[in-house]
């Protein structure tokens, strides 16, 4: 994950730095103060980790930093917690570049969670489907979408890798959009009863008639990186949102938790799947 708030993370860290030392507190003493490792204090300090906006907060009482510079370094604080990416910007390469550049995020991942409102997950595509989709999502008119299908398809190899697992949470209105023929839904469907025998790969459906215990109000995937820790990304019609602040992250991880008991999983899911499938495939073109 490339961090694009780098020079304002280290403006943050510096001016920590800065009040801590105005303060006259060493970094073990205001660690102990804020009941935290010395450690945590310098990466902080250095700039080698993100500070959660909670921390900082924590920091700036801790120090009696003045009230005009707490409200600017808390501001700056959540700005870098949140990375937004315009689309047009960065396909610049590209959509397949974009896919492989998300190949090379879930290889560092040790567990992925996704959930989709509106489409199966790329990582369980079709080649058609996924040519379907991506022609329907090109906004910025490309016109790379086969490039783009077989990038996106190529990373599904990660899913017979030994050690990794990934998630899915499916809402019933995502396995029945239909970005092309009856065919190419019927040949998803029996894509995904296939990637179901997998050891590294768990599927929930929510179907539309599950009591809700959380508002779905959109898709999205938690990553978790070893030594990196957990984020979440969010895709929307111009941009990509990464959220890095572990209380984000949490709600986040929470909200799934919500989710997956409202779905249907293992045999229960595998035979939602089938009356789906059978529906379709007798239902009139």
């Amino acid at each position: 994950m490339t961090d694009k708030h780098h020079p304002e993370r280290l403006e943050l860290s510096g001016r920590l730095r800065e009040l801590r030392e105005a303060a006259g507190l060493s970094t073990t003493r205001l660690a102990a103060e804020l009941g935290w490792s010395q450690s945590k204090v310098s990466k902080i300090e250095n700039g080698r980790t993100k500070p959660a906006v909670s921390d900082v907060e924590a920091w700036l009482t801790a120090v009696s930093a003045p009230a005009d510079e707490r409200g600017r370094l808390l501001d700056m604080a959540e700005s870098i917690q949140v990375a937004s990416v315009i689309w047009d910007r960065s396909l610049i390469g590209g959509r397949a570049g974009h896919q492989r550049a998300i190949g090379r995020l879930l290889d560092k991942a040790a567990e992925v969670r996704y959930f989709h409102t509106s489409v199966v997950s790329g990582m369980m595509q079709t080649a058609e489907y996924a040519r379907r989709v991506l022609g329907l999502g090109d906004p910025f008119h490309l016109g790379d979408t086969a490039r783009a299908a077989a990038a996106r398809i190529e990373r599904q190899a990660l899913l017979y890798e030994a050690g990794r697992r990934f998630e899915f949470l499916l809402t019933e209105g995502a396995l029945r959009f239909r970005p092309g023929t009856r065919d190419v839904l019927l040949a998803q469907y029996d894509r995904i009863l296939s990637v179901l025998t997998l050891p590294t790969v768990v599927l929930g459906i929510v179907p539309i008639a599950a009591n809700a215990s959380v508002y779905r109000s959109h898709g999205f995937i938690i990553y978790d990186v070893p030594d990196e820790g957990s984020f979440v990304t969010i895709e929307t019609y111009t941009r990509e949102l990464t959220l890095t602040d572990p209380q984000e992250v949490a709600v986040y991880q929470r909200v799934y938790e919500s989710l997956r008991s409202d779905a249907l999983h293992g045999e229960d899911a595998r035979q939602f799947l089938l009356k789906l499938r059978d529906e379709v495939a007798n239902a009139r073109r």
